[in-house]
Protein backbone atom coordinates (compact mmCIF):
# COMPACT_ATOMS: atom_id res chain seq x y z
CA UNK A 1 0.00 0.00 0.00
CA UNK A 2 2.72 2.72 0.86
CA UNK A 3 4.85 1.52 -2.26
CA UNK A 4 2.17 2.15 -4.33
CA UNK A 5 0.90 5.46 -2.54
CA UNK A 6 4.51 6.56 -3.16
CA UNK A 7 4.51 5.59 -6.92
CA UNK A 8 1.44 7.38 -7.41
CA UNK A 9 3.10 10.27 -6.55
CA UNK A 10 6.19 10.18 -8.72
CA UNK A 11 4.11 8.93 -11.61
CA UNK A 12 1.51 12.07 -11.11
CA UNK A 13 4.55 15.10 -10.86
CA UNK A 14 7.22 13.28 -13.44
CA UNK A 15 6.02 15.08 -16.97
CA UNK A 16 7.85 11.77 -18.62
CA UNK A 17 6.66 8.76 -17.73
CA UNK A 18 8.87 6.62 -19.99
CA UNK A 19 12.22 8.59 -18.55
CA UNK A 20 10.61 8.46 -15.65
CA UNK A 21 10.74 4.80 -15.58
CA UNK A 22 14.16 4.32 -17.59
CA UNK A 23 15.47 6.63 -14.83
CA UNK A 24 14.37 4.17 -11.98
CA UNK A 25 15.27 1.01 -13.70
CA UNK A 26 18.69 2.46 -13.91
CA UNK A 27 18.35 3.32 -10.45
CA UNK A 28 17.49 -0.04 -9.20
CA UNK A 29 20.31 -1.78 -10.98
CA UNK A 30 22.32 -0.11 -8.56
CA UNK A 31 20.44 -0.43 -5.28
CA UNK A 32 21.77 -3.52 -3.86
CA UNK A 33 25.09 -1.12 -4.03
CA UNK A 34 23.10 1.85 -2.21
CA UNK A 35 21.28 -0.09 0.43
CA UNK A 36 24.00 -0.65 2.85
CA UNK A 37 24.54 3.39 3.09
CA UNK A 38 21.58 4.79 2.04
CA UNK A 39 19.77 2.20 5.31
CA UNK A 40 22.42 3.44 7.65
CA UNK A 41 21.51 5.33 10.55
CA UNK A 42 25.30 6.62 10.94
CA UNK A 43 25.32 8.57 7.41
CA UNK A 44 23.24 11.88 7.41
CA UNK A 45 20.30 12.33 4.90
CA UNK A 46 22.57 15.56 3.79
CA UNK A 47 25.15 12.74 2.81
CA UNK A 48 22.93 10.30 1.72
CA UNK A 49 21.48 13.19 -0.75
CA UNK A 50 24.80 14.34 -1.98
CA UNK A 51 25.60 10.81 -2.90
CA UNK A 52 22.42 10.36 -5.20
CA UNK A 53 22.72 13.86 -6.62
CA UNK A 54 26.44 12.88 -7.51
CA UNK A 55 26.04 9.39 -8.25
CA UNK A 56 22.63 10.25 -10.68
CA UNK A 57 23.99 13.42 -12.29
CA UNK A 58 21.75 13.26 -15.56
CA UNK A 59 18.51 11.92 -14.25
CA UNK A 60 15.87 14.39 -14.70
CA UNK A 61 15.35 17.19 -11.33
CA UNK A 62 11.85 14.98 -10.35
CA UNK A 63 12.96 11.47 -9.95
CA UNK A 64 16.16 12.81 -7.49
CA UNK A 65 13.46 15.00 -6.17
CA UNK A 66 11.55 11.83 -5.48
CA UNK A 67 14.84 9.98 -4.20
CA UNK A 68 15.00 12.50 -1.82
CA UNK A 69 12.13 12.29 -0.27
CA UNK A 70 12.14 8.56 0.32
CA UNK A 71 15.20 9.73 2.01
CA UNK A 72 13.82 12.06 4.08
CA UNK A 73 11.14 9.41 4.93
CA UNK A 74 13.85 6.52 5.33
CA UNK A 75 12.15 5.00 2.84
CA UNK A 76 14.61 3.13 1.10
CA UNK A 77 13.66 0.06 2.21
CA UNK A 78 10.36 0.37 0.25
CA UNK A 79 11.88 1.58 -3.18
CA UNK A 80 11.37 -1.84 -4.63
CA UNK A 81 7.93 -2.26 -3.76
CA UNK A 82 7.69 1.52 -5.23
CA UNK A 83 9.65 0.46 -7.96
CA UNK A 84 7.20 -2.39 -8.97
CA UNK A 85 3.65 -0.16 -8.26
CA UNK A 86 4.97 2.30 -10.93
CA UNK A 87 5.49 -0.66 -13.14
CA UNK A 88 1.98 -1.42 -13.01
CA UNK A 89 1.10 1.86 -12.70
CA UNK A 90 3.13 2.64 -16.14
CA UNK A 91 1.81 0.01 -17.60
CA UNK A 92 -2.24 0.01 -17.15
CA UNK A 93 -1.19 3.41 -18.83
CA UNK A 94 0.21 2.63 -21.53
CA UNK A 95 -1.84 -0.91 -22.13
CA UNK A 96 0.97 -3.05 -21.88
CA UNK A 97 0.77 -6.45 -20.14
CA UNK A 98 3.76 -7.91 -18.55
CA UNK A 99 3.35 -12.04 -18.93
CA UNK A 100 5.86 -14.59 -18.11
CA UNK A 101 6.33 -17.44 -20.39
CA UNK A 102 7.39 -20.88 -18.78
CA UNK A 103 9.18 -23.16 -21.66
CA UNK A 104 11.50 -26.05 -21.17
CA UNK A 105 14.02 -24.50 -23.53
CA UNK A 106 14.83 -20.44 -24.73
CA UNK A 107 12.69 -19.67 -27.83
CA UNK A 108 14.71 -18.39 -30.69
CA UNK A 109 13.68 -14.98 -32.18
CA UNK A 110 10.72 -16.17 -34.70
CA UNK A 111 8.79 -18.62 -31.78
CA UNK A 112 8.94 -15.45 -29.61
CA UNK A 113 7.36 -13.17 -31.91
CA UNK A 114 5.07 -15.74 -32.88
CA UNK A 115 3.72 -16.01 -28.95
CA UNK A 116 4.01 -12.04 -28.49
CA UNK A 117 1.90 -11.56 -31.55
CA UNK A 118 -0.79 -14.42 -30.19
CA UNK A 119 -0.52 -12.74 -27.25
CA UNK A 120 -1.02 -9.27 -28.50
CA UNK A 121 -4.35 -10.47 -30.78
CA UNK A 122 -5.73 -12.62 -27.81
CA UNK A 123 -5.16 -9.72 -25.34
CA UNK A 124 -5.45 -6.74 -27.57
CA UNK A 125 -2.78 -5.32 -25.36
CA UNK A 126 1.29 -4.64 -25.99
CA UNK A 127 3.30 -7.59 -24.62
CA UNK A 128 6.29 -7.66 -22.69
CA UNK A 129 6.82 -10.93 -22.49
CA UNK A 130 9.56 -12.59 -19.56
CA UNK A 131 10.86 -15.74 -20.73
CA UNK A 132 11.52 -18.34 -17.52
CA UNK A 133 13.29 -21.35 -19.16
CA UNK A 134 12.53 -24.14 -16.51
CA UNK A 135 13.43 -27.72 -17.73
CA UNK A 136 10.70 -29.30 -15.58
CA UNK A 137 7.96 -27.73 -18.37
CA UNK A 138 6.91 -29.97 -21.04
CA UNK A 139 5.58 -27.18 -23.70
CA UNK A 140 4.87 -23.69 -23.05
CA UNK A 141 2.92 -22.13 -20.18
CA UNK A 142 1.98 -18.04 -20.32
CA UNK A 143 0.90 -16.60 -17.61
CA UNK A 144 -0.44 -12.77 -18.30
CA UNK A 145 -2.17 -10.98 -14.97
CA UNK A 146 -4.77 -13.40 -13.60
CA UNK A 147 -4.78 -15.32 -17.49
CA UNK A 148 -3.09 -18.26 -17.86
CA UNK A 149 -2.55 -19.97 -21.12
CA UNK A 150 -1.31 -23.61 -20.71
CA UNK A 151 0.07 -25.66 -23.29
CA UNK A 152 2.27 -28.03 -21.41
CA UNK A 153 1.97 -32.22 -21.62
CA UNK A 154 0.68 -32.17 -18.28
CA UNK A 155 -2.04 -29.70 -19.07
CA UNK A 156 -2.88 -31.34 -22.04
CA UNK A 157 -3.22 -34.79 -20.17
CA UNK A 158 -5.40 -33.65 -18.07
CA UNK A 159 -7.87 -31.91 -20.06
CA UNK A 160 -8.21 -35.61 -21.83
CA UNK A 161 -8.72 -37.13 -18.47
CA UNK A 162 -11.54 -34.67 -18.07
CA UNK A 163 -13.22 -35.33 -21.17
CA UNK A 164 -12.86 -38.94 -21.06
Amino acid sequence: MLGLEYAKSLYEIHPDKKLCLDEFKTFMNFYDELSPVMKSPGVSKINKKDIIKKSFKSFTDDFIYFIYVVIDNDRFTELNSIYNEFIKLYNADKNIASCDCYTDKKLNSKEKLEVIKYLEKELNQTIELNEIVDENTNGIKIVCGNKTIDYTLESRINNMRLSI
